[in-house]
C-alpha cells in the first residue's frame, strides 16, 4: 500500500503539469484561427517563475521547492496560458517554440518520467525517450524527441521533489537540445 501512495505523489502531479502542457501545445494550433493569441515581448534574461500545482504543493513534505525560477534565453515572446504552472514562449520569427512545466512531489523520478510523456501521447502529439540525459545546473533527467513535429525535442528533468518538462520545437534538433539546455541552466527550485 506504502508503495501504491508514493506512486501517485510522483505520478499523478506530473501528469496534471504535462496534461496542462499538452494543451498549452495542442491548444493554440487549434484555435488560432478563431481566436489571436495574446503575446507579450519578454527580453533575454527576464525571469519567469513558475508555481506548481502538483501533490507535494498542496500537501507539503520535506522539500519546501514548489516552483521554480529561470531566465529567457533569448528575446521571445509569451503566449498568455492562463496556468500559473506553464510557460510558452515564441521566437520573434516564430521559428522556435518553447513550452516549460513545472511539478512538484515527485518521489521517485524514474518512475514518474516515463509517465510525464502520457499526456503528450493522448492529446496526439508523438513523444518517445531517445536514450539521451539532460544534466544542466541543478536538474538532472531525460531527453526525448517529437518525431511529427520539425526540430522537435523534450526532456524531463528533476531537482529535489520538483519536475520539470521542456519541449521545444523549432528549425533543428540541436537547436532545440541547445534551448534545453539554457533553460535548464539557469533554472533553481524555490519555494513559492
Amino acid at each position: 500500500m506504502e508503495d501504491m501512495v508514493r506512486l501517485v505523489h510522483s505520478v499523478a502531479p506530473a501528469l496534471a503539469a504535462v496534461g496542462a502542457l499538452a494543451v498549452a501545445l495542442v491548444a493554440p494550433a487549434l484555435l488560432s484561427a478563431a481566436v489571436p493569441a495574446r503575446l507579450t515581448d519578454v527580453p533575454a534574461g527576464t525571469s519567469i517563475t513558475l508555481t506548481a500545482t502538483g501533490i507535494g504543493a498542496v500537501h507539503g513534505g520535506a522539500d519546501p521547492a514548489n516552483a521554480i525560477v529561470f531566465l529567457v534565453p533569448e528575446p521571445m515572446r509569451r503566449q498568455a496560458t492562463g496556468d500559473e504552472s506553464v510557460a510558452v514562449l515564441k521566437s520573434g520569427d516564430g521559428e522556435q517554440r518553447v513550452s516549460v512545466s513545472v511539478t512538484d512531489g515527485i518521489t521517485d523520478f524514474a518512475t514518474a518520467a516515463p509517465r510525464m510523456l502520457l499526456p503528450l501521447r493522448a492529446a496526439g502529439v508523438a513523444a518517445r525517450f531517445d536514450g539521451g540525459v539532460v544534466d544542466a545546473g541543478e536538474f538532472h533527467g531525460l531527453t526525448c524527441e517529437l518525431p511529427d513535429t520539425a526540430g522537435g525535442v523534450c526532456a524531463v528533468a528533476a531537482s529535489g521533489d520538483v519536475g520539470v518538462t521542456i519541449l521545444v520545437t523549432g528549425p533543428t534538433r540541436e537547436a532545440g537540445l541547445h534551448l534545453i539546455a539554457e533553460v535548464l541552466n539557469s533554472t533553481k527550485a524555490v519555494e513559492a
